[in-house]
C-alpha cells in the first residue's frame, strides 16, 4: 500500500509539472500570437492565402492558421469569420466537402449580426453551404441556402449564380421543368451582369442539359453547338465555362446512346473532339474517342469502333496518365476479346494491368498529400481551444488568490488531454496499422500463382508442337478470359461468390482439359445460397484446387475425382476441395526441391491472407486440410463467415 500511495504521489508530482508546462506552452502560443498582431496584419495574410489557395493549398492553410491565431489572440470576431470563409473555400477546391460544410458554418455564426443586418461575406458563407450540401447530395439543405442566399444578396452577378446553382439542385432532384424555370428567372443583359458572355454560356450548357432530360434531343444539341461556337470566338475560356461544356456533352452523349441514336451521338462526340483539339485539351479528345469506339460497337461496326478505340490508346500513351490510358485499353482489350482476337486482347491486359499498378501509386501519391494537408487543418481545429486557453491562463495569472484552484482545474484538463491525445494516438496508430495490412492484402491478392501460367503456356506450346492449332487457339482464349477475370477483381477485397464461382469453374475447365486422362470433377453449390448477394475475398480457393490436381490427382495411375462443393453449414459458407488422389504423403516423396518451395509459398500467401482478413474485418476465416483413409486422397474445407453485399456479416 505504502508503494502504491509513493508512487501516486510521484505520479501527482509530475502531472503538476506538466500541467504548469502545458499551461505556459499554451500562454506562450497566445502571447505570440498577441505580440505578432502588430507586426503581421490578418488582411494582408488572407490575401496571401487566397492567392496560394489554387495552386499551394498547403501554404494557403499555414497563412490562415496563422490569421486565425491573430484573429482570436485579439477577440476579432469578423476576421475569424474570414478565416474560416477561406477555410471553406480551400476545402471545396481539394473536394473536402464535409471540411467545407462545416467551415462555412463556422463563418456563418461568426458573421452573423445580432442587431441586424448582413454582410456581403454572410452571404458568400451561406452560398458556400449550398454548394458543398449539393456535392453532399442534400438536395433539401442546397436549396434552403441558396434561397437564403439569393433573398439576401444585392449583388447582380452573385444572384446569377444562385439562380443558376437552383436549377442544378433541381435538376439533380430530377425536378426539369423547375430547372428550367430557375433559368429563366436569370438577366443575362451585360448591364446587370459584368462577365456576361462567359454566364451565358454556362447557363446556355444548362438549359441544354435540361432539355436533353425533357427529350427534346434537337434542341439541346442545337444549343450545345451553340456553346461550341461562342467558345471558340472566345481568347480566354476559363475553367468553368470548359467543364461545364464537357459535362453537357456527355448529358446529352448519354440520352443519345440510351435511345440507340448512335450517329447523333458520334456526330456530338466529333464537334467535341474538334473543339477541345483546337483548345489543345487532348484528354477530353481521348475520351471521346473511346466513348465513340465503344457506340460503333453497339452500332455493329467492329473494325471502325477498332481503329477508333486504338487511335485512343496511342493519343492516351502520349498523355502519360495512367487513368486515361487504363480505361483505353481495358476497351481494347474487351473488344480484342469480343471480336475473337485473343492474342492482342491478352497483351492489352498486360497493358491494362500495368497502367492500374500506375494509378494506384498516384493514388498512394495524391492521399498521402492530402493526408498532410488535413493533418494542418486538425491544428487549425484545435487552434482555437489553444489560444483560448492561452488568454484565460494569462488572466488567471493575475488572480494568485485563486492559485491552487487553477492548478486543480488545470490538473484536470491536462488529464482529459492526456486521455483524450492517448486515445487519438491509439486510433491513428489502429487507423495505420489497418491500412498497412489492406496494403498487404492487396499485395497478396494481386498475385496470381506463376506456377499456374508457366503450365498454362507450355501447354499452349505442346498444342502447337503437336500442330493443334484449333487447341491452342481454344485453350488460349479461355486462359485470357480467365486472366481478365482475376484482373478486374484484384483490386476488390470482396467479390460475389457468383464471380469466384465463375472463376473456379473456368480454371478447372482449364485443368482438366490438360490432364483429362487424370480425373474428373464436380462442382455443387448449397440452392440454399444466394450466390449473387453473398461476398468472399477473391482467388482464396483456387490454391488449393491447383494443389488437388498437381500435387494429388494427375500422379494417379487410373482416373480420379475432384469435388468442389459449396455448402451452408452453421451460419457458415464452407467451401470443400475434395479429391481422391495419392495423398500428402506420396505427393511429398515425390516433389522436387523446385515443387516444395512452390507449394510452401503458395500455402504461406493463403495464410497470410487469411490472417489479415481476420485482423482488419474482425472475422474468424480458418482451414482444415484432412487426409483421407489409407492414402486415398485429401480432404481441404475453408470455413468463411456469410457475408452480404451490403457488408454486414
Amino acid at each position: 500500500m505504502r508503494h502504491r500511495i509513493v508512487i501516486a504521489f510521484c505520479f501527482l508530482g509530475i502531472l503538476l509539472w506538466t500541467t504548469g508546462y502545458g499551461q505556459a506552452s499554451k500562454k506562450d502560443s497566445y502571447s505570440k500570437f498577441k505580440s505578432n498582431s502588430s507586426r503581421q496584419s490578418v488582411t494582408v495574410l488572407l490575401n496571401e492565402a487566397s492567392g496560394l489557395k489554387d495552386k499551394d493549398p498547403q501554404g494557403a492553410l499555414s497563412k490562415v492558421q496563422e490569421a486565425l491565431g491573430l484573429s482570436l489572440a485579439n477577440g476579432e470576431s469578423f476576421n475569424e469569420g474570414r478565416c474560416y470563409l477561406l477555410l471553406g473555400e480551400i476545402n471545396e477546391g481539394l473536394q473536402e466537402w464535409k471540411l467545407a460544410l462545416d467551415n462555412y458554418g463556422h463563418a456563418r455564426e461568426k458573421f452573423l449580426n445580432p442587431k441586424g443586418g448582413y454582410s456581403d461575406e454572410y452571404v458568400r458563407a451561406v452560398q458556400g453551404m449550398g454548394n458543398t450540401a449539393l456535392k453532399l447530395g442534400q438536395y433539401s439543405e442546397a436549396l434552403q441556402y441558396f434561397e437564403e442566399a439569393l433573398q439576401l444578396s444585392k449583388n447582380a452577378n452573385q444572384k446569377a449564380t444562385l439562380q443558376l446553382s437552383l436549377s442544378e439542385v433541381y435538376y439533380q432532384m430530377e425536378r426539369y421543368q423547375e430547372a428550367l424555370d430557375a433559368l429563366k428567372e436569370i438577366d443575362l443583359s451585360p448591364k446587370k451582369i459584368a462577365s456576361s458572355n462567359s454566364f451565358s454560356n454556362q447557363a446556355n450548357n444548362q438549359e441544354a442539359k435540361i432539355y436533353a432530360r425533357l427529350n427534346d434531343l434537337d434542341k439541346s444539341k442545337a444549343l450545345f453547338d451553340n456553346s461550341v461556337n461562342t467558345l471558340r470566338q472566345t481568347k480566354d475560356v476559363s475553367p468553368e465555362e470548359d467543364q461545364s461544356l464537357q459535362k453537357t456533352k456527355e448529358e446529352i452523349a448519354g440520352v443519345f446512346r440510351s435511345q440507340n441514336r448512335y450517329d447523333d451521338e458520334i456526330d456530338l462526340r466529333n464537334k467535341s473532339i474538334e473543339y477541345n483539339l483546337e483548345s489543345n485539351n487532348f484528354s477530353e479528345v481521348t475520351k471521346d474517342k473511346v466513348e465513340i469506339g465503344k457506340t460503333l460497337d453497339a452500332k455493329g461496326e467492329p473494325r471502325a469502333a477498332l481503329r477508333a478505340i486504338e487511335e485512343a490508346t496511342r493519343m492516351a500513351d502520349t498523355l502519360h496518365n495512367p487513368k486515361e490510358q487504363m480505361y483505353a485499353y481495358q476497351t481494347l482489350a474487351n473488344l480484342y476479346e469480343k471480336n475473337g482476337m485473343t492474342s492482342k486482347a491478352l497483351d492489352a491486359y498486360h497493358k491494362f494491368s500495368f497502367h492500374v499498378n500506375q494509378a494506384d501509386s498516384l493514388n498512394e501519391l495524391q492521399r498521402l498529400q492530402q493526408a498532410r494537408i488535413l493533418n494542418i487543418q486538425k491544428d487549425i481545429t484545435e487552434l482555437s481551444k489553444n489560444v483560448s486557453l492561452g488568454k484565460q491562463e494569462e488572466s488567471l495569472e493575475l488572480a494568485t488568490v485563486a492559485r491552487q484552484r487553477i492548478i486543480i482545474y488545470g490538473l484536470l484538463a491536462l488529464l482529459l488531454v492526456i486521455g483524450t491525445t492517448s486515445y487519438f494516438t491509439y486510433k491513428n496508430a489502429q487507423a495505420s496499422k489497418v491500412a498497412n495490412q489492406l496494403l498487404a492484402l492487396k499485395s497478396l491478392r494481386s498475385q496470381m500463382n506463376p506456377h499456374f501460367i508457366f503450365n498454362a503456356l507450355n501447354s499452349v506450346n505442346h498444342f502447337i508442337a503437336q500442330q493443334d492449332e484449333r487447341a491452342a487457339n481454344k485453350f488460349l482464349s479461355e486462359f485470357s478470359q480467365l486472366m481478365r477475370l482475376v484482373l478486374e477483381n484484384s483490386q476488390e477485397d470482396f467479390i460475389p461468390l457468383q464471380q469466384e464461382q465463375d472463376i473456379l469453374s473456368l480454371y478447372l475447365k482449364l485443368e482438366h482439359y490438360r490432364f483429362r486422362d487424370k480425373f474428373d470433377y464436380t462442382i455443387d453449390v448449397d440452392a440454399s445460397l444466394n450466390t449473387e448477394a453473398m461476398e468472399v475475398p477473391p482467388m482464396l480457393i483456387q490454391p488449393y484446387i491447383e494443389n488437388a490436381v498437381w500435387h494429388g490427382l494427375r500422379y494417379r495411375e487410373e482416373k480420379g475425382h475432384l469435388s468442389l462443393r459449396f455448402i451452408k453449414d452453421n451460419g457458415q459458407l464452407v467451401v470443400e476441395i475434395k479429391d481422391n488422389g495419392i495423398g500428402r504423403k506420396r505427393s511429398a516423396a515425390l516433389k522436387t526441391a523446385q515443387q516444395k518451395k512452390h507449394r510452401s509459398t503458395g500455402l504461406k500467401n493463403i495464410r497470410e491472407r487469411l490472417d489479415i482478413l481476420n485482423k482488419v474485418y474482425k472475422t474468424h476465416y480458418r482451414v482444415a486440410i484432412d487426409d483421407l483413409p489409407e492414402g486415398s486422397g485429401t480432404e481441404v474445407r475453408v470455413y468463411l463467415p456469410m457475408k452480404n453485399h451490403t457488408g454486414s456479416l
